[in-house]
């Protein structure tokens, strides 16, 4: 079983929730370090950073549903030009701390929007209230 952190399209409720069908939550109410930004293509990106949190869904995984994963975040290992990396990294909660594979991508695109606050969910509920 992996752990995999899930601050996107993934989490509970958003759009592609049902890829990960049969995950075991873990932590609804997770967090790491990392800045994360509106894609612009109906998905976020979380970029490395030390400095801000980005929160999250915490699910345990199968390697059946880690390959469904991977291929809705464009990851084959030993390829350039992923569109994320794979990485584990260490992800908190008010139950205590993981290490968790993480899907990040390297730098973020001009057109890139930041997410203030880090957290897709609100973020999308917000935006919503806009148009």
């Amino acid at each position: 079983m992996n752990l995999v952190f899930c601050y996107g399209t993934l989490r509970y409720g958003e759009s592609n929730h049902e890829v990960i069908q049969g995950a075991v939550l873990k932590e609804r109410n997770s967090w790491t370090k990392g800045m994360l930004y509106d894609t612009g293509n109906g998905y976020p990106a979380l970029i490395k950073s030390v400095e801000e949190e980005v929160y999250g869904e915490l699910y345990e995984v199968n390697e059946q549903l880690l390959e469904r994963i991977d291929i809705l975040e464009g990851f084959q290992e030993g390829r350039d030009h992923n569109l994320y990396d794979r990485i584990v990294q260490r992800i908190e909660s008010e139950n205590g701390n993981y290490e968790a594979i993480t899907y990040v991508m390297r730098e973020a695109e001009d057109h890139f929007i930041k997410i203030e606050g880090g957290d897709w969910v609100l973020y999308q509920n917000k935006s919503s209230y806009l148009f």
